[in-house]
């Protein structure tokens, strides 16, 4: 059995474990229970499902579980359970990945627990002085001169969404 796109339905804390959580996931077909401890899980999520049965690219065959008196079946993975990249938190994947799409029909850019399918670029200046543009809160005749360009990047979330700021000399 592959490993599949999933949408997290609903997502409580696990009454006990302070670090787990109870998720309804549906598959494409069926509505599965599964045990997750990623810190990013939330209700309404696209991620990568390893169900039971199925095996990781790193060779972890996935069983039934019992966590703390409550069972899983099958496991949401973090792009180091595929071994995509160290990336702590399950993968999150864009609204217009289709549910129940193996893992091998999606991009390896998207295969990330950062959604930068979600980011709003504020500012980006570029190294290359014929590629360098400034998007949403500067016009091109506001650029710096050369010298003040400096090594930035930001991630940050801010009023529902998620920012990405970068400079580069």
């Amino acid at each position: 059995m592959n490993l599949i796109v999933a949408e997290i339905k609903s997502c409580k804390k696990h009454p006990e474990a302070t670090k787990l959580n109870i998720c309804e996931v549906f598959d494409g077909t069926n509505t599965l229970q599964v045990v997750c401890g990623a810190t990013n899980v939330r209700s309404g999520m696209r991620t990568i499902l390893a169900p039971v049965g199925a095996t990781t690219p790193k060779g972890l065959l996935i069983k039934e579980a019992v966590l703390r008196g409550v069972t899983s079946n099958g496991m949401l993975c973090s792009a180091k359970d595929i071994d995509v990249s160290n990336e702590d938190g399950i993968i999150d994947l864009p609204e217009s990945v289709k549910i129940g799409s193996s893992l091998s029909s999606i991009s390896t850019n998207l295969l990330s627990s950062t959604p930068w399918h979600k980011f709003t670029v504020v500012d980006s200046i570029w190294e290359n002085r014929q590629t360098k543009k400034l998007l949403v809160t500067r016009q091109a005749d506001d650029l710096p001169s050369e010298k003040e360009f400096r090594l930035l990047s930001q991630t940050f979330f801010e009023n529902n969404q998620y920012i990405y700021r970068h400079f580069k000399v």
